[in-house]
């Protein structure tokens, strides 16, 4: 069968996305493995259409007009090419059928503003700097690359929609020379029409310095982690299971099929299948064995601080890996729990009692990071703790240890080391941020007045009838 065209793929993906909007207003709940509805549908499976007609006239016929900006068309078609980049840039999973119109709303409005930025460059002969246009592209697409996790996924992505790397440079080359176009005329007519001199920010300091400088209140903290231990009963049954697995991959059972019914974590669905992957992504433990192994090999029992793991690489190029593995999770038991607490109340009454905090932090607290610096936990603003931790900081004197809180990985005994008042900030230290906030807000109440000046001297007329009501 012939290849579908790229535009075709990408229109019948956003397509049926379009068709299946409206039904939701009507129904409570939509499911759309109900409807046979893929977010994401094989291109592959859908009927052969007519070929692409070449011309513009011919074009606009099939596509429908869904804009015209000055000079400037833009077809139904564009809207969706958009739509379908969007998509792309964010993994192929931002776009669903309650979402869309919202989405092309969003792009259409967007576009339009863009077209009168263009307008406006030719119309001034605004040129681009040579080679700007192909940095651009080649930084596209190394986004993607990295997006999707490393070239060969992303050619995966590309041939699945029936597009080659370079039609897809093609797709982006006349998007991005517009926004780089409509760059310039933002940096010419927006950002080099604001001058904020250091008198302008000591006014504004002096009428708004009690709005825009305050410091909030802050709590430094100490703490000492109590952390659930494993028993050995439970880790010896998962090495055991795992075992057990092991002797079936032996036995010639395939990987996908022993992790599907051995292993603990989410990827057991997909066989195991982690996707790809770099350094610094996964626990040490984990990466020091998958890096070390061969293209095809499978490791012994490999153990983490998740449980134990065996674990078989896929595929590797210069900077990542590909590799499925099967997890036989290790969590603590119920009396596991309940001596951690016990030992939580002994560390505590140690304290009470007079030991020193940093030194019972240093030498019996689980959380070995901050157990290296006697507990100390750095400074946190209102709501960057958990809400019941906070709550009882603001209930001690400074100096002060609260009870036993349970919390993510044990429990834990926090000390107020240190409180500051919320209060304004002294101009010296806010006055470099403080110019780059006053030359925001000037810049977006310049590029306001830009756009409403080209919408006064440029003809708009939107036609397209996919739009979310205002």
């Amino acid at each position: 069968m012939k290849r579908l065209t790229a535009r075709y793929a990408l229109a019948l993906s956003i397509a049926l996305l379009l068709m299946a909007a409206p039904a939701l207003a009507q129904t409570d709940e939509f499911d759309p493995d109900d409807a046979g509805l893929d977010a994401a549908p094989r291109i592959s499976e859908q009927p052969q259409p007519e070929p692409e007609p070449e011309s513009l006239t011919e074009r606009q016929k099939v596509d429908g007009i869904a804009a015209i900006v000055g000079d400037e068309i833009i077809l139904e078609s564009d809207i969706d090419e958009e739509l379908y980049l969007f998509n792309m840039r964010t993994g192929g999973q931002a776009l669903t059928e309650g979402n869309v119109l919202e989405y092309r709303t969003s792009v259409v409005h967007e576009m339009i503003d863009e077209m009168l930025l263009v307008a406006k460059a030719n119309r001034d002969s605004i040129l681009l700097s040579p080679g700007a246009l192909d940095e651009e592209l080649d930084r596209r697409v190394a986004e993607l690359e990295e997006r999707h996790g490393s070239p060969e996924a992303l050619d995966a992505a590309l041939d699945s929609e029936g597009i080659t790397r370079q039609e897809l440079r093609e797709i982006y080359r006349d998007d991005i020379e517009k926004r780089l176009l409509a760059e310039q005329v933002i940096r010419r007519e927006v950002h080099g029409r604001i001058d904020v001199t250091w008198r302008d920010v000591d006014e504004y300091y002096e009428e708004n310095g009690a709005d825009v400088g305050v410091v909030p209140e802050a709590f430094h903290v100490a703490g000492i982690v109590s952390a659930p231990k494993v028993s050995e009963d439970l880790k010896r049954a998962a090495y055991d299971r795992l075992d057990a697995a092991r002797a079936e991959l032996d036995a010639g059972s395939s990987f996908e099929d022993v992790a599907a019914q051995y292993s603990d974590d989410a990827s057991a669905a997909r066989g195991g299948d982690l996707g790809w992957f770099g350094r610094g992504m996964m626990v040490p433990e984990f990466e020091e064995a998958v890096f070390a192994l061969a293209v095809g090999e499978i490791s012994g029992v490999v153990p983490s601080r998740f449980g134990f793991h065996i674990i078989r690489l896929d595929e590797r190029n210069e900077e990542q890996v590909r590799a499925r593995h099967i997890l036989a999770r290790v969590t603590p038991g119920p009396d596991d729990v309940l001596r951690a607490r016990a030992r939580a109340d002994s560390l505590r009454t140690m304290i009470v009692d007079g030991a020193d905090f940093s030194a019972v932090a240093g030498g019996y607290s689980d959380d070995e990071a901050s157990s290296a610096r006697g507990g100390d936990l750095g400074w946190f603003a209102p709501g960057d703790l958990d809400a019941e931790f906070e709550t009882a900081l603001r209930a001690l004197e400074v100096g002060g240890v609260t009870e036993i809180l349970e919390g993510d990985g044990g429990y834990y005994i926090l000390k107020l080391v240190e409180y500051e008042e919320p209060r304004t900030a002294e101009l010296d230290e806010i006055r470099d941020q403080l110019k780059e906030y006053i030359f925001g807000l000037r810049a977006e109440e310049r590029f306001q007045e830009l756009m409403e000046e080209l919408r006064q001297e440029i003809f708009i007329d939107v036609r397209t009838e996919l739009l979310e009501a205002s």
